[in-house]
């Protein structure tokens, strides 16, 4: 499955090729924002409260990139969603063109790893909704009743 993975992720770099042979040699490979999804990084704290709220109302996680040291997860949503989180605390859009370093798919590289949640079937290519993200963000940043 890594290879179907890689070649999935490698659609959204300029070079596809070129990211594959980066991957295959162990190396980040540069994928560029708005060519396969749209993409917001999230800070960690609110990205791990998403995450459980997300799995307590059985809503699809989508792959994203998670960093420790970053403190910080990257998700790919899909194209010309991503602006609809703008203004979210803790999210920042990424730009049309922007261009990110991602590490192989089930390599630990440069403190960065994909997580694939959906590993049944296909649905590991199923981005998440930007609209349960934006709702597991919200419910996050809201007073408690």
């Amino acid at each position: 499955m890594t290879s179907d993975i890689a070649g999935w992720l490698a659609q959204a770099a300029v070079s596809p090729r070129t990211a594959v042979a980066h991957w295959h040699t162990s190396r980040a490979a540069s994928l560029a924002v708005g060519k396969q999804w749209d993409l917001v990084r999230i800070d960690f704290t609110p990205a791990t409260a998403a995450i459980s709220h997300l799995k307590a109302r059985d809503r699809h996680i989508g792959p994203y990139l998670m960093s420790g040291m970053e403190h910080a997860m990257w998700w790919p949503l899909p194209l010309g969603t991503g602006y609809r989180l703008a203004g979210t605390p803790g999210v920042t859009p990424y730009p049309c063109g922007a261009e990110i370093l991602a590490p192989p798919p089930g390599k630990y590289l440069g403190d960065r790893i994909w997580v694939f949640p959906g590993h049944d079937g296909e649905r590991w290519r199923s981005l998440t909704s930007t609209d349960h993200l934006h709702e597991a963000l919200a419910r996050k940043a809201a007073p408690c009743p």
